[in-house]
């Protein structure tokens, strides 16, 4: 119900079935004779080992995201794989209704409620390895929608290289994260590891040598980074920035982060704070590109555009692209043609890799003209891809990039004037 199609397995309990490992899962409630209650009651609901089947699948092929839509005709499942949505084979409704009642258990939420928002988590282990599975679950007008984002417990990218920057970029960075009275600004698209790229940037700067302190809203659940002061409101407890940020002053910090200015009145304060007592400001923008992200703080902000221009050093930003499957990718001879394309010199790379492309089906025979079963690729599972890497542009902030985006805050019109100067996209 659950798998691909592909070839099957050799360890099943029977033809054709395959069998999936056992998902361990840990409710998260102080009384441990509590937890055992719960799994027992999960437990003893017929759909339990569908249950641990989407959980285990989703786990196997490296999902970070598994997406339910219930409709009266049954359950779609859709699974994000290295950031591309894949479809499984659909439940049957009363499988899928059995199945949420179970996650719900788990996530300690209200099985009955089709209708509000529920918000829970649940950690897992499977092989030794452990997640924590975000899940939330909404009525919608066909039925429900449930939305699970899985993320490793222990931090798997623990630096720049790590999410695939090269070294001379890193010294960049830290050369601008070091800096005095500036700000700068990390920027990424949507899904693409943007507070991934936050954290590991944060902990590149210098943070013993100054004083570093953020202002963050508790919603936004961004981990603590040590030397970092942390100072949180709750917008949700009709609590404002600029309270934390009144008293945080006293404190005369020497680096001051937000992970999102909040509003007109803090991005003016801030401002000031750079220009006049000579701090060091860090933000993060949702942007396709660096430039895309000045762009959209001036839009944000118009009474502080040219406030925000002119303390700006730097940008970056960051976008997320598949790493071809280590184990199945084709070399080929790039022509001459493709190397100018990628503006790559004659002569320099004489190896390029591509996918593995299966060959049509009407080559898929012997000499017979019997069909041939293709053996799929172990580690990528026949995707062509596995993982996915960083790949980055710095925009280093100059008079002429400044007076561009005062004169026409376009990418088009600003984006010549960067390349003059050795931007790269």
């Amino acid at each position: 119900m659950l798998g691909r199609n592909k070839k099957k397995k050799n360890n099943s309990s029977s033809a054709g079935v395959e069998v999936l490992p056992q998902v361990e899962f840990k409710p998260k409630v102080a009384d441990k004779q509590a937890v055992q209650g719960i799994l027992i009651a999960c437990r003893g609901i017929e759909q339990y080992e569908a249950t641990n089947a989407l959980i285990a699948r989703a786990l196997l092929i490296r999902a970070d995201q598994v997406m339910l839509d219930f409709s009266q005709q049954g359950v779609a499942i859709r699974l994000r794989v290295d950031g591309l949505w894949e479809g499984l084979a659909p439940m049957d409704r009363p499988t899928g209704d059995g199945v949420l009642v179970i996650l719900k258990k788990l996530c300690s939420l209200n099985p009955a409620d089709r209708r509000s928002r529920q918000v829970g988590k649940l950690p897992v282990a499977m092989k030794g390895n452990d997640w924590i599975i975000d899940f939330t679950s909404q009525g919608i007008p066909t039925a429900e929608r449930v939305l699970m984002r899985i993320e490793p417990k222990k931090q798997v990218l623990n630096n720049l290289t790590d999410l695939g920057m090269r070294e001379k970029m890193q010294q960049q960075l830290r050369d601008l994260l070091n800096a005095e009275q500036a700000m700068f600004v990390f920027s990424g698209v949507g899904g693409h590891a943007l507070p991934t790229m936050w954290r590991v940037g944060l902990e590149s700067a210098d943070r013993f040598v100054r004083d570093f302190h953020s202002v963050e809203d508790v919603s936004l659940g961004d981990p603590e980074l040590i030397n970092i002061g942390r100072h949180t409101f709750d917008s949700a407890a009709g609590e404002t920035p600029a309270t934390v940020l009144k008293s945080l002053l006293l404190k005369q910090p020497d680096v001051l982060i937000f992970p999102d200015l909040f509003s007109p009145e803090i991005a003016q304060q801030i401002c000031g704070e750079v220009l006049e007592e000579k701090r060091y400001a860090i933000t993060r923008v949702v942007a396709g590109s660096s430039i895309e992200a000045l762009i959209k703080l001036m839009a944000t902000y118009p009474a502080s555009a040219k406030s925000l221009v002119k303390i700006c050093s730097g940008v970056i930003n960051l976008r997320l692209v598949r790493r071809l499957c280590p184990d199945c990718r084709q070399a080929f001879q790039p022509t001459p043609q493709l190397l100018q394309k990628l503006g790559l010199p004659a002569g320099r790379v004489h190896t390029l890799y591509q996918p593995y492309i299966p060959p049509p089906p009407e080559q898929r025979v012997d000499a017979q003209g019997k069909p041939l079963e293709i053996e799929i690729c172990k580690r990528c599972d026949g995707r062509g891809y596995y993982g996915r890497v960083g790949i980055f542009e710095l925009l280093k902030m100059n008079d002429d990039i400044r007076q561009a985006l005062l004169k026409n805050p376009a990418v088009s019109s600003v984006l010549p004037v960067a390349r003059k100067s050795g931007f790269l996209t």
